[in-house]
């Protein structure tokens, strides 16, 4: 049987949570949860906050990007908290592959949970460190999908798969920081997942990666003169297979700038979409 969690996720995250621990459910809640194989957890209430900054650097130390005061919070469907949740399972592969670690995300059907996010970011150079701005998402909401974890069929790193259904009432870039003035450009009405024929907007989500069909791969490469890079990837489709195919759909994009006390009107570039996208391969490689 499954058992649903409190946001701490004590179990998961290896870290002592005294004021939260594992709540007992009614029958109600737990006839809508499915007995199977896995863990069950929900985020009910998730909020959190700090002045920490995550920073990778480029092994030879000139380089740095950093992600920082990160801000996030989750809406919650009260009528039912517990009978959408986020799902673990540890799935068999066929043909004596690896097992895959499976994390499927809520269906969201009536898009009630939905996340508010901000956080800064700079990138470095020889020790000089450069602010870039501020990353505002307003109400971004995922219908379904999730991710996949392995061991890759050959080679090391990490193998994984992601699929995703996603709406974002707005994506904001501001260099001059969170204030409500500044300049900014905005992406809004935001709408990606899976194509359909008539170019409408998706219903279901899109496969970018899968661990048995299309994996992805996260490692770290070394070339011939023994350079070792890190490297993420996704590749080609299995033989007779062809790449999902996606859409990108943004109702609005807008550049506002109100520099020097004085409001400009902002350039309207209305909408774009992309009707169909198919990613066949990728490869990226961090370099110092």
């Amino acid at each position: 049987m499954r058992r649903a969690l409190t946001p701490c996720l004590t179990a998961l995250l290896l870290v002592p949570c005294a004021a939260f621990a594992l709540e007992s459910l009614s029958d109600s809640a737990l006839a809508k949860i499915g007995g199977r194989d896995g863990m069950s957890f929900n985020l009910s209430n998730f909020a959190m906050s700090g002045n920490a900054t995550m920073r990778y650097t480029t092994p030879d130390g000139r380089g740095s990007i950093g992600i920082g005061n990160l801000s996030a919070s989750r809406s919650d469907n009260l009528d039912a908290p517990f009978a959408d949740p986020y799902r673990l399972d540890v799935i068999q592969r066929g043909q004596g592959g690896a097992e895959i670690v499976n994390i499927a995300m809520p269906q969201n059907v009536l898009g009630r949970e939905a996340w508010q996010m901000a956080f800064d970011f700079d990138v470095g150079d020889n020790g000089v460190n450069v602010y870039g701005g501020s990353v505002i998402l307003k109400d971004l909401v995922y219908y379904g999908g999730g991710f996949q974890w392995s061991t890759p069929v050959t080679g090391e790193g990490l193998a994984f798969g992601m699929s995703t259904r996603m709406e974002i009432g707005s994506l904001s870039l501001q260099p001059n920081g969170r204030a409500a003035t500044g300049e900014a450009m905005v992406l809004s009405g935001v709408k990606i997942g899976a194509a359909l024929d008539d170019g409408s907007a998706p219903v279901g989500p899109w496969r970018l990666a899968d661990v048995s069909a299309q994996a992805g791969i996260f490692n770290a490469r070394t070339d011939e003169a023994g350079n070792s890079r890190l490297h993420i990837g996704i590749n080609w489709p299995e033989a007779g297979a062809a790449a999902a195919a996606g859409t990108l759909q943004i109702e609005n994009i807008s550049f506002r700038s109100d520099a020097g006390g004085t409001v400009a009107p902002n350039v309207d570039l209305g909408s774009s979409r992309i009707g169909s996208i198919q990613l066949q391969y990728l490869d990226i490689k961090f370099r110092p």
